[in-house]
Order: C-alpha cells, then structure tokens, then sequence
C-alpha cells in the first residue's frame, strides 16, 4: 500500500524537524556570536528570499556557505532558525546567555523575519505577540517594547505596530497614569502620530 500525499508531507516535516541543530547532511555555518549552528541550505533557500539570493549570488557568504551574526538577539536568530525546521519556536533560552524580556521575544522575532524575508514567521511571531500583549501591557517593560517596537520597523503599515497602538487605544486611560508612557508620548516620531490617529474621531 502506497503512502498517502499526506503521509509523505508529515514525514518530510518529521525529517526536517529532526535535522534542527543537526550536523547530519548540513552544508551551512551559522555564527551567532560564539556559537555554531549547522544548517541544511534547501531548508534555508526553501522559506527565505534572503537566503535564495543569498546562495544564488557571488556573494561571500553564499560561496563559503558561512554566516555571521553578531548584532541584535542572538536568541531571536536562534528562534528563526528553530521556526525554519519546527514551524514553532520556544521561549526557552539558549545555553546561559541572558534572554530577551518576555515582552520583546517575539517582536525581535518578527523584526528579524521582516530582514529575512520569512513570511510565514512574521505571522506566526505577530500572533504570538498579540496573544502574550493583551495580558502584559501592565508591565513596566511594556514602554520598552513600544520603543523597541517603532526602532525595528520603518513600515507605517506594520502589523506589530498596529497591534501595540490597538492596544495602547484599549488602555489608554491606565497608561496615561504612568510616567514612563507620558515619557515615550513626550518623544514624538511615528508611534504618537499613530496613536493620535486612532484616538481622535473626526
């Protein structure tokens, strides 16, 4: 008896899924600061334009077939990296290394997505996002994520920024009473341009 198409999917996701963090059959380097990744260009290739171009052209990476990142969330690397293979990513930290704020995990995520050019992962860390804000906008980081939010992303359509300024609109009475809101209000730029525009009824 033939295996079904969908049997076959499943396995091949089984297989991926176990070749996450594997040395079996990579042909890829990853650098994330000191630590070495091993990676499978077809899975690469398979969800990132950046990773397609980037093994298609002459550049020195696609010929060496090594990639050093030694700047932002060393986690939120290894978090893309672990979508690629799973479809899932965890909140679980990597070796010792100090973790990003619970708040700022998935938007480091989503920012990283968007360079990366995963969309699939940019769905899936905005839901994330979306699902963990609507309890934690009381925490005293949540000034914090605005700002990292607004610093990562240039795109006034911006589902993370969307999200964030919805629920600002939501609770914009209780965050008006602290001073850290008032503080990142004070600073201007894009997020008070948004906010307005969702709090003024013309």
């Amino acid at each position: 008896m033939k295996p079904s198409d969908d049997s076959r999917v499943a396995l091949l996701q089984v297989a991926i899924a176990g070749a996450f963090n594997s040395a079996d059959l990579s042909d890829v380097k990853i650098h994330l600061g000191t630590l070495e990744f091993p990676a499978h260009s077809l899975v690469l290739t398979a969800q990132s334009r950046y990773f397609e171009t980037a093994f298609k052209s002459k550049f020195e990476e696609g010929v060496t077939r090594e990639f050093r990142y030694t700047d932002g969330s060393l986690h939120a690397h290894w978090r893309m990296l672990e979508y690629m293979y799973t479809r899932a990513y965890s909140d679980d930290p990597i070796n010792c290394h100090l973790d990003d704020d619970e708040l700022l995990k998935d938007v480091r995520v989503y920012a990283l997505a968007d360079y990366f050019i995963v969309e699939g992962l940019k769905d899936y860390a905005l839901q994330r996002f979306i699902s963990k804000i609507r309890q934690l906008w009381v925490s005293e980081k949540f000034v914090d994520c605005i700002r990292d939010i607004y610093d990562s992303t240039s795109d006034p359509n911006c589902r993370m920024r969307q999200a964030v300024v919805e629920i600002v609109r939501k609770n914009v009475a209780e965050l008006w009473k602290k001073a850290p809101f008032q503080e990142v209000l004070r600073e201007g730029g894009d997020f008070i341009v948004d906010i307005m525009g969702k709090l003024i009824i013309f």
